[in-house]
């Protein structure tokens, strides 16, 4: 079960954040038994270019998956960490790509964007972050637990026992990011795999949810509203626009279900993409 939520914010023009969400209950001849894609992109550019930087940055990255995924059933573990790092690195080159005209007409700003994403596969999640939009794992019987890790400044302060972790909200640069899509060749991807349990719920937000709605009040809105995927994010954007809505907030909520003996229809469900994206064939 799958929810999704994009809101502009308060303060911002332009919804920069773009979101792709997608799973697959198929058949060995066709698509892993059961298959989840979920990619959230947080842009950063002027006019529209960030909202470019982070819906091309994900169309890449759906392009190179799904027919990989598609024509082969039989990934290692170790293949499908790859095929997502993979995907990523290509998707920073596009954006690259999209900063060469900047640059030569002496532009001063560039487009950059992050990228979370999970994808899906049985029990398995395997992520992959570049940025400071986030991935979190919900197991009731052990709350919220933050997966990647935040590409911030203030983060790595932190981290160092150099600033106290409320700093992450108040610091003078607590804006400053150290990596994204977009700024160099190649993108160091952090890459994670978690074993997923029934009941489990994998979350994906930019940093206009977290930066709004401290990850204890995250954890009390799953606990609250699960199973429904759907009222989670509708509840965590409405609450981030509570706290203040300064910046675009989108979020991704995918829950686990319990094991079924009902025979499953092969079938493939999009609840989110980007409005430019060309729709994969499954």
């Amino acid at each position: 079960m799958v929810g999704v939520g994009s809101d502009l914010g308060k303060q911002k023009k332009l919804n920069e954040d773009s979101l792709f969400a997608a799973q697959s209950i198929g058949d060995r001849d066709t698509l892993p038994l059961s298959f989840g894609l979920f990619v959230l992109a947080d842009g950063m550019g002027a006019y529209a270019d960030g909202q470019d930087a982070s819906s091309s940055a994900i169309q890449t990255m759906v392009d190179f998956i799904w027919p990989q995924v598609v024509r082969s059933t039989t990934f290692r573990p170790e293949g499908w960490v790859t095929l997502l790092a993979e995907a990523v690195q290509l998707a920073n080159e596009v954006v690259y790509q999209q900063n060469i005209p900047l640059q030569a007409r002496d532009v001063d700003f560039s487009v950059m964007t992050t990228v979370t994403a999970a994808m899906i596969v049985g029990s398995t999640a395997y992520v992959a972050n570049v940025g400071d939009s986030r991935t979190y794992l919900y197991r009731a019987s052990e709350g919220l637990k933050k997966v990647t890790t935040d590409h911030l400044w203030v983060a790595r302060q932190i981290e160092a026992g150099i600033l106290k972790p409320d700093d992450l909200y108040t610091h003078p640069h607590r804006n400053v990011i150290e990596r994204v899509l977009g700024w160099k060749l190649p993108v160091e991807v952090d890459l994670f795999t978690v074993q997923l349990h029934p009941s489990d719920t994998v979350l994906l937000c930019s940093d206009g949810l977290w930066n709004m709605v401290r990850d204890s009040k995250i954890e009390d809105i799953l606990c609250h509203t699960l199973p429904d995927p759907s009222q989670a994010a509708e509840v965590l954007i409405q609450s981030a626009l509570n706290g203040g809505g300064k910046d675009n907030v989108s979020v991704i909520v995918v829950s686990m279900l319990e094991a079924s003996n009902q025979t499953l229809v092969p079938s493939v469900q999009f609840f989110a993409r980007p409005d430019s994206l060309h729709t994969p064939q499954a």
